[in-house]
This record gives structure tokens, sequence and C-alpha cells, in this order.
């Protein structure tokens, strides 16, 4: 607690010296105001407003609206999907519930239409209004049979509004939708597709974006289903279709994350989870909306953090759950015991073994540099680490061990930082041809871009040699069964077999993950290699090569920053 009370302080500090200096901003503002109100009347100040006006009216597409234009479904695409969905063997109804409070008319109607004009035809829409003052008009008149609109008397949140309209859903299948988003016409039609090859799917999610001044902007690139991930916050958001007996009840406790605590609740009971990359939603960014700024709605945010607790209590494991002011995404603290630990540093000299020992808190430990002493080794927890790295902070390992001791969980990696203090690797991205690339190298180490994803606990198909933290009885027994083996694997781990080991550990349903929190810098330039071809992995893997699942396809396979590949077709 006192690590999250210095955190919440820090933050807060922060948060003065911005008051400060936006105190300062605005008398600059009001006297600027002042100036400008006068400009505005004199002629020259008329003619500058036509001018911005015309200017604003013809809006240059953005790079990503342009992408989005030849991504989407086209027009000329839509009769025949639609033929195709008629055609479909497994056609099951879908109830779209939407809550609505207050409803901006012009927003609503637009939210509405984007149901009816779904591809796929088989849908209901539940529109319950949560007492509003003034319900809106359009309520009254719905131009559709396969919309069904409730008006409750009093207002009860969104929680008893959305379990209302479940209440009256005939669907085998339930989606969600905001009462001022919006649906692409293909939404549905692509989550019934994907179910007519995966007939056992239970939760189907898709990407998104968001509408800005009616623009299309800030898209979310998720990746595949990524536990660990979704602790950090609820990336699933809209568009999710989800089997109807998952949908049990929203809690009005956790109203604002109401989705969020149905969605733990529902990894529970099912890793039949899948992911439609494509953008199928766009959330509206309003003032009001958390769309638009998490911290207009705090107690969203609460109420997410204390979804996870019970998350955590329900799976049985030890811990808390903090918020990382920076990011407002959730971190969370295992408490777990101490056991021993060995660092294995064959490549360090005495005196770079010693500066890890100074610069690590965690006591229990050895760290080997002699290839004869590995044989000897005891320690069910192995650390491999390369000389030449320095920890940031002293608490670099018990970070790790949080989410190196449970069971699921294969490897763990921290964040590696060049000589200059830039990203080295977040994890390890997998290509086609068995090309493998550094997550983020190259990025700051506070880069907020692609969605804060550098900023997280992630999962990755494989992460990199340099320090890599694995059990030993996964060693011995998914990949060098001899103490030998255990020694090759210590004296050559370039990115090839470091990536191999990682595979393994995915066949054995086991989980690798990156903890950004904990952090590791060179103090010289990197010695190995920064890049790697393994085409023999390629062969025996060729699945993950050909879609990494942690990485999304419509990113760049080139840079493996996260930023969006424009070559693609």
């Amino acid at each position: 607690m006192d690590e999250e009370l210095r955190a919440a302080e820090a933050h807060i500090a922060r948060l003065e010296q911005e008051l400060l200096r936006l105190k300062d901003v605005k008398r600059e503002l009001q006297t600027l105001r002042a100036e400008h109100d006068a400009l505005r009347r004199s002629f020259a100040g008329r003619i500058a407003t036509l001018l911005r006006r015309k200017k604003k009216a013809a809006h240059e597409p953005s790079e990503y609206e342009r992408w989005f234009a030849r991504h989407r479904t086209q027009e000329n695409e839509i009769t025949e999907l639609r033929d195709r969905a008629r055609a479909y063997s497994y056609s099951p109804l879908v109830s779209v519930l939407m809550p609505a409070f207050n409803s901006h008319d012009k927003f609503l109607a637009a939210a509405i239409e984007s149901v009816r004009n779904q591809i796929y035809e088989n849908w209901e829409l539940i529109i319950v209004d949560d007492g509003s003052p003034k319900p809106s008009k359009l309520l009254r008149r719905a131009s559709d049979s396969r919309i069904k609109v409730f008006l409750e008397k009093h207002h009860g949140g969104i929680s008893a509004a959305l379990n209302v309209a479940l209440s009256h859903a005939r669907g085998d299948w339930i989606a969600l939708l905001d009462h001022d988003d919006l649906l692409e016409p293909d939404a549905l039609f692509r989550g019934i597709e994907l179910l007519q090859s995966d007939r056992f799917a239970d939760l189907v999610y898709s990407d998104e974006d968001k509408i800005v001044d009616e623009h299309f902007a800030a898209p979310m690139f998720k990746p595949d289903w990524s536990p660990d991930f979704f602790l950090t916050h609820d990336y699933l958001g809209h568009f999710v279709l989800i089997r109807r007996e998952f949908v049990d009840e929203f809690r009005s406790e956790f109203d604002g994350a109401q989705d969020y605590d149905l969605l733990l609740r529902i990894a529970e009971r099912t890793r039949r989870i899948r992911h439609i990359p494509r953008v199928l939603y766009h959330w509206r960014r309003t003032p009001e909306s958390t769309a638009h700024n998490i911290r207009h709605k705090p107690g969203a945010l609460e109420a997410g953090r204390s979804a996870i607790e019970q998350h955590l209590r329900r799976r049985g494991i030890d811990g808390r759950v903090t918020i990382d002011w920076e990011t407002h995404a959730y971190r969370v603290r295992r408490d777990v015991a101490t056991p021993k630990v060995t660092i294995v540093m064959l490549d360090a000299n005495p005196e770079q073994a010693g500066l890890i020992r100074e610069r690590t808190a965690y006591t229990n430990l050895e760290i080997v540099t002699k290839p004869a002493a590995l044989l000897d080794v005891e320690s069910e927890l192995l650390v491999f680490l390369e000389g030449g790295l320095v920890p940031v902070a002293q608490d670099w390992l018990a970070l790790l061990l949080e989410y190196a001791a449970p069971e699921k969980i294969g490897a763990v990696a921290p964040r590696i930082l060049n000589a200059d203090g830039l990203v080295e690797s977040a994890g390890l991205i997998l290509l086609p041809g068995g090309r493998i690339r550094r997550a983020f190298a190259g990025s700051a180490r506070d880069f907020r871009g692609a969605n804060r994803q550098l900023q997280m606990v992630r999962n990755y198909s494989a992460i990199a040699p340099a320090c890599l933290v694995t059990r030993r009885d996964l060693l011995q027994k998914l990949a060098f069964p001899s103490a030998a083996g255990l020694l090759e694997f210590a004296r050559n781990r370039d990115l090839c077999t470091s990536v191999e080991f990682c595979l393994k550990l995915r066949d054995a349903g086991l989980r690798i993950v990156s903890v950004p929190y904990a952090e590791l810098r060179r103090s010289t330039s990197p010695p190995g290699e920064t890049t790697a071809s393994c085409p023999e992995l390629a062969k025996r893997w060729p699945e993950m090569f050909a879609r990494d699942p942690f990485y999304n396809p419509n990113l760049s396979r080139e840079r493996a920053d996260f930023s969006l590949d424009e070559a693609r077709a």
C-alpha cells in the first residue's frame, strides 16, 4: 500500500503543478479572447471566419480514415454478403441490447439506423430508456418490428437497464451497443460468419475506433485473447457477441464497468474467446463518455478495479489491484513467497555479477557465472540474464516473480532498454517466413501510442533471451531433459532458441508475459542480434508465423512498432 500511496501522491503533485500552469494559461487566454473578440467584429475578422468555415468543410481525411475507407466493407459488396448470410446453415437470433438515458436524438437515430442496416438480418434490438426526464421521441415510433422499446419510470442505472433488456431478449447470442455509438453494416455478419466454422466459440470481439468531431479516429487494433493484458483494462470493449448462457446478469455495484465485470466472469468459465481483426464498432467520443476520458468518470475506474479484485478472489489468487496513474490502467500485484532464485550469467564477469546483486532488493538468490556450477543448481526459478544489463530499479526481480510463479505462465521478461534509454525489446513479434522482430524497438520508454500497450503487462508469443525467467522443471520437461541440455540453453540463447522454447511452452498451454514495470538497461551496446530469421521454426509452427496471435494483422510487419500497415492491400 505504501507504493500505491507514493504513486498517488506523486500523481497529485504533478496535477497541482499542471493546475498552476493552467491558471497562467487561463489568464493569457482571457487576454487573447478579448483581443480575438475585437478582431472578429472587424471586417478582416469576418473574412477570416468565412475562410475557416470553408477550410473546415473541406476536411482532409487522416491517414487512418483513408486506410479505413479501403478496408471497410464496400457498398457494392453488401448484396453478395447478404445473400451469403441468408444461406448460412447456422443463423441464430442475435439480441442487441441498448440502454439509453437522456439520449441525443441525432446520435440515437444514427445508432438505431446502424442496426437496421445490418447485413445479417436475424436480429432484434431491445432499447431500454432508463427513466429519462424526457425520453427521446424516436423511442415512441419504432419503424421496424425487430425493434423493441421499453420506457422505465425510474432511473435505475445502466446495469438495471441492461437487465431489463436482457429479460426481454429471445436470442441465442447477445450483443451490446451504446445509444450514441455505431455498428459497421457487417458487424453481426462477421460474427456469425466466424461461427459457421467455429461453432463452439462462446465470445467474439472485434477491433474498434472512435468518432471524434464526426470523423473516425483513434483505432484500437487488438491482440487475440490475452488473459494478462485483459487484467490491465477491458480491451475487449465493443463489439462483442456473447453466447446467451454466459450472460446471467449485469451487476449494479459495477456500474460504469458493468461490461468488464461480466466479461471477467465469462473468462473464468471459458477460453473459447475469438477475435475478428476488423474495425466493426465506433465509439462516439463526447465530453460525457469514458471514450473521451476515463477521468471524467472516476467511479468507472474504481468499479473496474473492484471487478478485478473480485475476479482474483474467485480464482483463489492472493493479491491486490492498483491503478497506474500515468496510464489509468490496472496493475495486479500478486502476493508471492520468496523462493530461492538462480540468476544464470555465463557471459558476465565478477564485476557485472556483483552489480546485479547490489542493485537487486530480492535477497534469496544466487548468481551462477561458471558452467560447471549450473549443473548443481537446485532452484526451481531460473533467470537467464545477459551480462551488461543493469536493473533500473531494485524491485525488478520481485516484479518478475509475481508473474513467474503462477502455474499457467511459462516464461516472463522485463522491458529491455538500450544504452540510450530507448526500448530494445518489450517482447518478440513473429512474422511470415520465420522473421522475428523486437516489439516497440526504438520507442521511448514512456511511449503512450498504440493504446498504451508498451506500458501494460501483456502476453506475447515469445520473449527475447536477454532476460528470461522460467521454471527449471519446464525447461527440462519441454526442451532440455538433461542437465547438459540446460547448460546448452544457457550458453546458446539466441533469438531462435528463445522463440523455440516459448512456442513449446505455448503448445503446453502456458502463457508468455512481458512486465514493463520491471526494467533493465544495457550499460554498453547490445552484443547480440536485434532481428532474426528462423525459417525452420516457421515450418514447425506455420500458423504462428503466418499470424502472430498477439500482433494484430492490420499493423506494420516491417517495423513491429504497432503502427498502421499502410502497405497492406
